[in-house]
């Protein structure tokens, strides 16, 4: 969605062509007159010869008041960097130093646009370059940064950047009026603007954040700051041992049956199901060496216990592993949100590879088995594994789909 932005301009702008013109490197324009041939004719006894002159006139675009010039430090350099480099006139490191290299450039696009060499771009040099340009420049970090563009009806300035899920964007026009900001995730949705112009983000992707100039070409300045948000957590609360609901924990090793009514209660009805390795029933204990199983799996939860095993009948039976794979429905039907179970860090089925990252650092390490490629997290109470879809190792936006208290290794 965009916001519409009135600003008064802060800098005096204008495209206005002057009048005189003036040659390249400062010097100038020339106009050269020419004596052709002579024209020779004889009219009695008299010789009269006859000059033809031939004017030819060498003409530069003139420039207006500069943007920048050698010495400069600032965010206009930063731009007129980025645009040389994305134009071919240099391979300009972007860091808004004005220095010899970019001294060079800029001669180089002055030329090659016909516009006085000077060595000091004014705006319509700036223009120019950004309509050629179709790269979208990439904003790094979570701080603060000013940058500085030139937008047009028909081809707005589109910047880019990666936001984790949960952070807040806001954009302010610190140059410029008449302009509208969208801000565009990788998916191609708009995100709808809050009521107090800023972004909230939902899902970690890469974004696009493009300035529009409905009313005609002009050169702006936005300051872009995003701030991280603190994931919400849930009322299930996933742990290396075991769950907790809204403060009652349910430790691994506890007694099934106390666990299961536990559940049931917190959740407002009965087993739903088999799911995938679990088993509703016991094994029989007439199958050596294999101990008895029961699983349950309700409400995106699928839960393990260990029974008795052919050399201990007798053994109690216990909670040994759980694992997440995402909400379905409450007892009446009705969807349940999204984070209502997740880790105390907030992360949950849904969130990338990027979130977990940022939340957890260097605490998870990469993993894999034959057929899945998990990231670990260990404690000294045991161990969550967060697992992503596919064959390839994830990427950074690689989606996790299930969470479970123990890494298959099989």
């Amino acid at each position: 969605m965009r916001r519409f932005i009135p600003r008064s301009a802060l800098w005096i702008t204008g495209f206005a062509m002057l009048v005189a013109s003036c040659g390249g490197d400062g010097a100038p324009a020339s106009t050269t007159t020419s004596m052709p041939p002579d024209t020779t004719s004889s009219t009695a006894g008299e010789t009269t010869t006859t000059v033809v002159p031939t004017t030819t006139t060498s003409t530069t675009l003139p420039g207006g008041p500069p943007l920048a010039t050698q010495g400069d430090r600032n965010e206009i350099v930063e731009a007129f960097q980025f645009l040389l480099n994305c134009n071919d006139f240099g391979d300009l490191t972007v860091d808004g130093v004005f220095g010899p290299l970019t001294l060079a450039a800029v001669e180089a696009a002055q030329r090659s646009l016909g516009r006085e060499v000077n060595g000091a771009p004014d705006e319509e040099t700036l223009a120019e370059l950004s309509r050629s340009c179709s790269e979208r420049r990439r904003l790094d970090g979570e701080e603060a940064v000013t940058v500085v563009g030139n937008a047009a009806p028909d081809d707005p300035e589109a910047f880019s950047l990666a936001l984790l899920s949960d952070s807040v964007v806001s954009v302010t026009f610190v140059q410029g009026t008449g302009l509208t900001v969208t801000v565009i995730g990788a998916d191609g949705a708009e995100v709808d603007p809050r009521e107090d112009s800023t972004w909230r983000i939902d899902t970690t992707q890469d974004y696009t954040i493009e300035v529009g100039a409905p009313d005609g070409p002009i050169t702006f300045a936005i300051a872009v700051e995003v701030a991280t948000g603190v994931p919400e957590t849930g009322d299930w609360i996933l742990a290396t041992d075991g769950l907790s609901y809204r403060g009652t924990k349910l430790t691994l090793g506890s007694d099934a049956q106390t666990v299961i009514d536990q559940v049931f209660e917190f959740l407002g009805h009965g087993v739903r199901g088999a799911y995938d390795e679990f088993d509703t029933g016991w094994y029989t204990v007439a199958e050596p060496g294999d101990m008895g199983l029961r699983g349950i799996f309700v409400e995106g939860f699928a839960l393990l216990f260990f029974g008795p095993d052919p050399n201990n009948p007798d053994r109690p039976e216990t909670w040994e592993r759980h694992r997440f794979v995402g909400p379905t429905v409450d007892a009446a039907g009705n969807p349940r949100p999204d984070d209502y179970a997740t880790t105390a860090e907030g992360i949950t089925v849904g969130d990338t590879l990027a979130d977990l990252k940022a939340a957890y650092g260097g605490r998870v390490t990469a993993g894999s088995n034959s057929e899945e490629h998990y990231y670990r997290l260990s404690d000294a109470r045991g161990v969550l594994c967060f697992y992503f879809e596919g064959e390839d190792a994830p990427t950074d936006y690689s989606p996790i789909v299930e969470i479970a208290s123990e890494c298959r290794t099989g």
